[in-house]
């Protein structure tokens, strides 16, 4: 477990450089924002399968990029930065910053916390086997905020009753932060 005081946290400066480059690639072509590109790393980091930085790319990006090599060269080094700060927060074992508003009472199109939700259940999907090969009842109960979160799985009758209730959406989105902590300790903790 780190100090918090200890934890490599990304400037201002910085994660608005980022935010702004992921946003127009976005724009640009079907490729991830910010948020659902954190929340595709918080899930890689999180998940049982060793950390591959290419999976974000290969992922969340389309596969002929719009950056600049020197646009691509800042990415890159952003989102290391990104990388090291998220894998931080994990191993502190405090309740996970989600960078966006826990709410999908948003007057948005898409609400940030969908968007990160959706990265990170990107993520799980890349390796589901991995992630529920264990337990997986367990792997599912944790998760389940994140893919209230999604909105993925909208159709199924128990988060259509969540959805018509704003308290209980963001009770259930409120939920996020520690089970982000403890899918990661489930997975990470010797024993």
């Amino acid at each position: 477990m780190n100090d918090l005081n200890d934890i490599p946290a990304m400037t201002e400066n910085e994660l608005e450089t980022l935010g702004v480059l992921l946003e127009d690639e976005a724009e640009r072509q079907d490729s991830f924002d910010f948020f659902a590109v954190h929340g595709l790393i918080t899930a890689l980091l999180t998940g049982p399968v060793e950390f591959d930085i290419q999976r974000v790319w290969d992922c969340a990006f389309d596969e002929k990029l719009g950056f600049t090599s020197v646009e691509k060269a800042t990415v890159t080094e952003l989102l290391g930065k990104m990388i090291r700060e998220i894998r931080a927060w994990l191993d502190s074992g405090q309740d996970f910053p989600v960078p966006s508003e826990l709410t999908l009472a948003d007057e948005e199109d898409e609400p940030p916390i969908e968007s990160w939700a959706i990265g990170f259940m990107t993520g799980v999907m890349l390796q589901e086997e991995d992630w529920y090969n264990r337990d997986e009842e367990n792997v599912a109960e944790s998760l389940f905020p994140i893919m209230y979160a999604s909105g993925l799985f909208a159709d199924e009758e128990e988060m259509a009753d969540i959805d018509d209730d704003i308290e209980l959406s963001d009770q259930v989105c409120g939920g996020i932060p520690a089970a982000v902590i403890d899918l990661y300790l489930f997975f990470h903790s010797q024993g």
